[in-house]
């Protein structure tokens, strides 16, 4: 039997399922086929394969064999990698390694095709990831990393964002957090969400990135600029749920208050992340709120007592001066300690993305600086006659 008689058989055996709605679907899909309506079938399979309503109960490794194999050279490269996908997970139920096997053989028909192969290498990697051992780790990392190392190669490739960028860097953020890399999966993962249409996430994936990433914000070793995921809409989807502090954590890092962060204790201190973590979360916080009085200040007052500074950022006098140390060898900071008067100069901060309110803090100070600076000129104005007469 040909591959187009097997498929016309399947075909029609399908078309007289007992299920009303798969019928009707089989019966477009034969219809379509017949025609050699190659975009239209594509595009049906591709939302069909995803569709659970349909795919429940059915053999998706049979529906390739007998139906999808026969045309896939006309499938769009990328679209049929991802029409199979799901055909590799239910393989991956059975047989982790004929999953890999089976996506790796489809390479042979989309290998022309840069975007095509760039996907490819992440479901595998993604199959990978899923993979867990006894213990619950990912059992096979170090083919993971290889492969994200090479497709990382390949994508950097491409020009401008396409449609593989999100699901990498989803992927690959997926890697870091098991790696426990909190720092580099906060960059990645605003990464994917830069890149990921927000429409296609479902309300528990927002909450559970929004979760992650707040964790990865607060554990991430030298992430000291929260504002880009406060502006991110994801968080909203923590607003009303039992997580909804961690937003409030969040906003009381930015700002480096220390007062918030102890508010909260009780309640940060049931996750055994954060608790196992305290120390470093203490540092961060008297860091960046050694940032936030700098930031507060004009320029020309950035001259700052030990006093303050150990009053805002909870520490005694004699540790002021190590804190700030911490802060400019991090590059947090630029300045210098002035210990024989106990004053702390700050001529630099770190840039950070600003929050509503620090945003509002700033226009007030550039509306005081632009009063200034009129009156300064309007002194020259006044002196330039003067000197204008008398010359």
């Amino acid at each position: 039997m040909s591959s187009q008689e097997r498929a016309d058989a399947y075909l029609s055996k399908k078309k007289n399922s007992d299920d009303a709605f798969k019928a009707e679907k089989w019966r477009l899909l034969d219809d379509l086929y017949s025609k050699k309506l190659w975009h239209p079938v594509t595009m049906m399979l591709r939302e069909l394969m995803y569709e659970p309503a349909f795919t429940m109960g059915e053999s998706l490794k049979d529906m390739y064999d007998n139906f999808i194999h026969e045309f896939e050279h006309r499938i769009n490269p990328l679209e049929l990698v991802e029409i199979i996908l799901p055909v590799a997970r239910e393989i991956a139920t059975q047989d982790h390694e004929a999953a890999c096997s089976f996506i790796g053989g489809i390479e042979k028909t989309v290998k022309n095709d840069k975007e095509a192969m760039i996907r490819s290498a992440t479901a595998q990697a993604e199959l990978r990831l899923s993979h867990k051992d006894a213990n619950g780790r990912c059992s096979d990392i170090q083919s993971v990393r290889a492969l994200i190392e090479s497709t990382q190669t390949a994508l950097d490739a491409l020009p401008g964002v396409t449609a593989v960028h999100a699901p990498f860097y989803k992927m690959s953020s997926v890697y870091l957090r098991e790696i426990g890399d909190y720092a580099a999966y906060y960059r990645e993962a605003l990464r994917y969400l830069g890149c990921e249409d927000s429409n296609k996430m479902t309300e528990a994936d927002c909450r559970m990135q929004a979760v992650c990433l707040g964790f990865a914000a607060l554990l991430g070793e030298n992430v000291y600029n929260f504002g880009e995921l406060l502006a991110h809409p994801i968080l909203e989807s923590l607003r009303d749920t039992p997580e909804k502090w961690l937003v409030e954590m969040l906003y009381a890092f930015n700002s480096g208050n220390l007062a918030e962060f102890h508010k909260h204790k009780g309640t940060w201190s049931e996750w055994d992340d954060l608790k196992k973590h305290q120390a470093l979360l203490e540092e961060k916080i008297r860091l960046l709120c050694l940032m936030e009085i700098s930031l507060g200040r004009p320029s020309k007052m950035r001259h700052i007592p030990f006093a303050e500074i150990a009053e805002r950022a909870r520490v005694a006098e004699d540790e002021v001066e190590f804190l700030v140390m911490k802060a400019l060898s991090r590059g947090l900071v630029r300045g210098s300690i002035d210990q024989v008067n106990q004053l702390v100069t700050i001529t630099w901060v770190q840039p950070r993305v600003l929050d509503r309110k620090q945003i509002l803090a700033m226009a007030d100070r550039i509306g005081q600086w632009h009063k200034e600076v009129d009156g300064i000129s309007g002194l020259l104005q006044e002196n330039a006659k003067e000197i204008l007469t008398k010359a």
